[in-house]
């Protein structure tokens, strides 16, 4: 049998490579050894609960941020607002955060924390309050 060019190159260095003539080529993974630095807990709460709860504007944001305070704080535990996360979840799950907004005010008042709600975000930032006047006057 006859072996074509090609395959009279290719066959003695897969033969060599196999036997282990050859050294074994490694592909650079580009790690370090430094040690890698994980995201602090807030941060990572927030960012969750602002992709999960679909918190799309500012507003909606800043609320999320304020829950993630009152959890840093230790005022609200982080297994009652992730909890109430997947709930808000099952109950809209196209749009969450009014639900979740709900629940969660019921269930921090039964534990005596004060939670501030969206409407009160929005009134405490002037240029997203004007704007919510001026787009309501237009429906």
């Amino acid at each position: 049998m006859k072996l074509s060019p090609r395959m009279a190159v290719i066959a003695p260095a897969l033969l060599l490579a196999t036997i282990g003539l050859v050294p074994s080529v490694a592909a650079q993974t580009g790690i370090t050894n430094t040690a890698i630095v994980a995201p602090t807990q807030g941060a990572a709460l927030d960012d969750y609960l602002i992709s999960r709860l679909r918190a799309t504007s500012e507003d909606q944001r800043q609320y999320v941020r304020e829950i993630v305070k009152l959890v840093d704080q230790n005022k609200l535990e982080k297994r009652l607002v992730l909890a109430l996360e997947r709930y808000a979840r099952r109950k809209s799950p196209y749009f969450p955060l009014p639900a979740y907004e709900r629940a969660l005010r019921v269930e921090a008042g039964k534990r005596g924390v004060a939670v501030p709600t969206l409407k009160e975000i929005v009134a405490r930032n002037g240029a997203s309050a004007a704007r919510a006047v001026r787009d309501s006057r237009f429906r």
